[in-house]
Formats: C-alpha cells, structure tokens, sequence
C-alpha cells in the first residue's frame, strides 16, 4: 500500500517529545524520516550515556547501550533512519547540506536561532533546496520578551494558564503531571507541515513555520479566555468537580487506587444513576431532585456513591452505567490500556521487533485514513544505526569516506560520555 507521504523526506532536527511526535506522525503516514542526532550531544529522551532509572528499560535492564533501549525514547521515534554527526566537527554542515538538498521539509525543536548558529538555518537550506519547508517549534515564539526563556513542557504548561484550572480550591495550581504541552505542539507542527505541503504542491513553494508551543497550547483553555474577556469572570478550580454536571468526579472502587469517573449532566441521567445504585430514595429526595440542588449538595451525593462504588470492580461499574446511559468510565492505568480489548480489536497496538531493546508493543496514533490509514513499521533506531545507509545509499559516499569521517570523529554510532 502506497502511504500519502510515501514521496515526502524529512530531515529530523529534534529531541524529547514534542517535535519527535510531529515527525513520528509524518513517519506513521510513509514519510522516510532521518533523524540527525550528535555523539556528544543526543535526544535527551535517550537518557544518560551509562543508564538511569531502571523502570525506562525492558525488564528493568539498562544492558551495555542504555541509550538504544530507553523506553521514552523508543516510544516516538519509530520508522526513523538515524545519522549519527557531530554537528560541530569539520566537513559535518557539508553532509547536512547535501542531505537537505534531497529532503521536503527539516524540522528542529531548538532554541530560536540554534541552527542558524551553526550555518543551519533556513536561508542556508534554501540555497540547496529552494522550496524546503523548514519547522522550527521555540517554546514562545522567535522574537517578543520570552524569546529565549528556556521551555520545557511543565513551564509551558504554566505559561498557558492550563495549570491554573487545575486543582482543588485551595489556590495551589496543579500540574498534569505528563508534560502534555509537547504532544499538542507536536500535532500542530504535523499539521503544519501537511498544510505546507498541500501549498507547495499548488504553487512550487517551499516555506519557513514558526511554531510557538505555548501559543499552540492557548486554545486549549480558549472557553475560559473568552469567558474573562466577555464577563470578566476567572475559572475557579475545585477538584473534579465542574458547572453544569452533578455528580462529576472519580470515585474510589474496589481495590488499590481504582478509580471510575462519573458525569451526571442530566435528570434524566440522575434518575437512572439512582435506579442502579438501587438509592430510590436520592432520586425523590428534594436536595437532589434538579441540577442546582445536586450541584450545592454534591459532597453528600459523593458520599452515598462512593459507598455504592466502592465495593465494585471499576470496569464493572462502567459497562453497567453506560448500558443504563449514565456518562462513565474506568479510570484506567497503564496495564489497563495495555489490556484493553477495545484497542486491541481495532488494532491500536502494533508489535515490533528492536535489535537491542527486543520485541515489544507499541501503541498507535489517533487517526487512520480509509484508504491510506498509515502504519508502523519498524522499531526506533540504534544511535548511528543508518550512518551507511545515509552516506553511501543516498548520498553516493565511498566507504572510504565513510571511514574517514568516523576516523575524524565527524560521524559515530556510538555515544560519547562527557560526563
């Protein structure tokens, strides 16, 4: 099967998560990504050149190359070809410049200016290739104030006001605890390279986006800026509990911190909550009986289902509340998705096969095209796993050349500790 980006050629400037998700998207739909990664300076989602927290290795085992089974690391970069070039030594922007002269679109989540910095930027792709499309992704933006703040998922996240509707009442914001800012800037660049694309292929240009992450995350919470801007009113957090929705929260069920999130909006909804939990008498008493009355009365409603829920099975409360049309859901935890017989039966996973870290799953994107639906196909790349394949299949280099480079310390399939 032909994928849509199957003539597409990317070269890959990024690290951590959010621009390795943009191309990670592109990848998953037949782009041929080339990841430029440096013996001394590597995606941090790597981890340390001797290993770190046992847990982000297969069966806890760092082995002799930590750095090529690292869990975070191995989860964004499938489908990936890996050079690995010291982007400081001799004769190392030549080679970029030749590859980029062969790629659609480069891509880098670097502070602004980092790879003009090193002869990099834009303007010098462009003479090799004029109609390039180049994606750099600065946490604020290249110029104003905050440009060259440091950015990184949790800050960001604050920056956007996110963390500020989280929370408990008690004026202490909360953090979501994942870095979820890096996903949605990863998804915008994705989408604004696929724009792009779609521009160049009308008109034969090539063109420069600047994707700020913070300003991608901003609409986001947008309900609770135009709700300042029209009323003058700021969002107060208070748990999980949310306007418009009476009972609305996660509510302890049987076993060790198993949770089932439950959101009444309805008296219909209500009336069918009561009849399951078999409580006929919340259903008539006049404390709960509409939606302002539950919601000013809620921590009593919380009370008598917590004591309903939590002598049952989280996914067993789910099924049965949903068949009654009660909004539900197991809060469900790693091994839970892992097991999850609904992905499973649409295909979500997918199993691959890694030379160092082994044969594992890995999950899937959220969309599917019908007739090109994408797919993953090899494992995330070994450290320098495709120097040959780079130099000699697409660039035409001798191996003679090749050996002269790693002879020069230009390029490496190995990383240097420089600790």
């Amino acid at each position: 099967m032909t994928l849509p980006l199957a003539d597409v050629r990317v070269l890959d400037f990024t690290m951590a998560w959010a621009g390795p998700f943009a191309t990670r998207g592109l990848a998953y739909l037949g782009a041929q990504v080339i990841k430029i990664e440096g013996p001394t300076k590597w995606d941090m989602w790597r981890g340390a050149a001797k290993g770190g927290y046992p847990s982000r290795y297969p069966n806890l085992d760092p082995g002799p190359r930590p750095y090529n089974r690292a869990v975070f690391f191995n989860t964004q970069n499938h489908d990936k070809l890996s050079l690995g070039i010291n982007l400081k030594r001799p004769g190392a922007r030549e080679i970029i410049l030749r590859l980029a002269k062969l790629c659609d679109v480069a891509i880098a989540n670097f502070s602004p200016r980092a790879l003009e910095g090193l002869g990099l930027g834009y303007r010098d792709l462009c003479q090799v290739r004029p109609d390039i499309i180049m994606v750099e992704m600065p946490a604020y933006g290249n110029d104003g104030p905050l440009a060259h703040h440091l950015g990184i998922g949790p800050n960001m996240e604050g920056m956007t006001g996110m963390a500020a509707l989280m929370g408990y009442g008690d004026g202490t914001p909360t953090l979501t605890g994942i870095a979820y800012l890096d996903p949605i800037g990863g998804l915008h660049a994705a989408a604004a390279v696929l724009t792009a694309l779609a521009y160049r292929r009308r008109t034969g240009k090539g063109q420069y986006i600047e994707l700020a992450q913070r300003e991608g995350a901003l609409h986001w919470i947008g309900e609770f800026l135009l709700d300042y801007a029209e009323n003058g009113r700021v969002f107060q957090p208070d748990g999980n509990h949310r306007p418009g929705y009476a009972p609305h929260d996660a509510f302890p069920c049987r076993g060790e911190d198993e949770w089932v999130a439950i959101a009444v909006s309805t008296d219909e909804q209500w009336q069918a909550l009561c009849r399951v939990i078999q409580r006929p008498d919340l259903a008539t008493d006049p404390r709960f009986a509409t939606l302002p009355e539950r919601w000013r009365n809620q921590e009593l409603l919380d009370e008598s289902i917590t004591a309903w829920t939590r002598e049952r099975d989280k996914h067993e409360i789910a099924q049965l509340l949903q068949s009654h049309g009660v909004p539900a859901a197991p809060v469900q935890m790693g091994k839970d998705i892992a097991e999850d017989p609904h992905l499973i039966e649409r295909g979500f996973f997918a199993m691959l096969d890694h030379p160092e870290a082994g044969r594992h799953v890995y999950s899937g994107l959220g969309f599917r095209l019908k007739d090109t639906p994408g797919a993953m196909r090899t494992a995330a790349p070994c450290f320098g796993q495709h120097n040959r394949q780079i130099l000699i299949d697409l660039l035409g280099m001798t191996e003679a050349e090749v050996q002269a480079l790693e002879a020069a310390g230009v390029i490496a399939d190995e990383i240097v500790d420089a600790s």
